[in-house]
């Protein structure tokens, strides 16, 4: 009878730790978020190289604050505009022949569009002292700045949550939020011509 018990014990034992590993569970995959990751391929290399490239989430929050969009006399499919390191500069739709590092902002090949619901809007440009390093300033980028676009007559407030630098070998691993919209631009990392900085910003508005 003592053995019949103590068996009984060990199984109610049992049976409690696995329900509380259960509830434990639970309880964080619900606060976890959705991570994902995904792999671009760039040909983004530094000027010294003069190598060319060839080819809504929850909590979103629509004001109705009046939007009054910027000229766009170039055509541009869209408009990123940082404040804080002075940028504004337009990006052509992906099919587009000025749609190159070596001469504009580029709207990369595996991009969604801004409109896309939890979509990666992928934005890449030089650094350096060209002209054409439009991403010259992106080092001084720190989480919590913002970057806006403008498409399609509604601009988008993006919030930087996270930088992170990778070995520059033609290929971008994108670590992001896949259940919200996203704004990621990669660039080469000042002072050092072997590594590329990814910033990752996510949708805090539409107007």
């Amino acid at each position: 009878m003592s053995k019949l018990s103590n068996r009984t014990i060990v199984i109610i034992a049992f049976i409690a730790i696995i329900g509380g590993i259960l509830i434990i569970s639970a309880d964080y995959l619900e606060g976890k978020k959705e991570k994902a990751y995904q792999k671009v391929s760039i040909s983004l290399y530094s000027e010294i190289n003069n190598k060319k490239q060839d080819n809504t989430p929850q909590n979103i929050e629509t004001t109705e604050e009046e939007y009054i969009p910027t000229p766009n006399p170039n055509g541009y499919l869209g408009i990123l505009t940082i404040d804080k390191i002075n940028l504004q500069q337009g990006f052509y739709d992906k099919t587009n022949e000025n749609n190159n590092v070596s001469k504009n902002l580029t709207f990369l090949s595996p991009s969604n569009y801004p409109d896309e619901k939890n979509g990666n809007v992928i934005l890449v440009a030089h650094s350096g002292v060209t002209h054409i390093a439009y991403f010259k300033n992106l080092y001084q980028l720190k989480v919590g700045d913002i970057a806006k676009i403008e498409y399609k007559g509604h601009l988008y407030t993006y919030k930087i949550d996270n930088i992170y630098n990778e070995t520059k070998d033609g290929n971008v691993t994108v670590y992001r939020d896949t259940s919200r919209q996203t704004l990621t631009m990669i660039t080469c990392t000042k002072n050092d011509d072997t590594k590329q900085t990814i910033y990752i910003a996510y949708l805090e508005s539409v107007k």
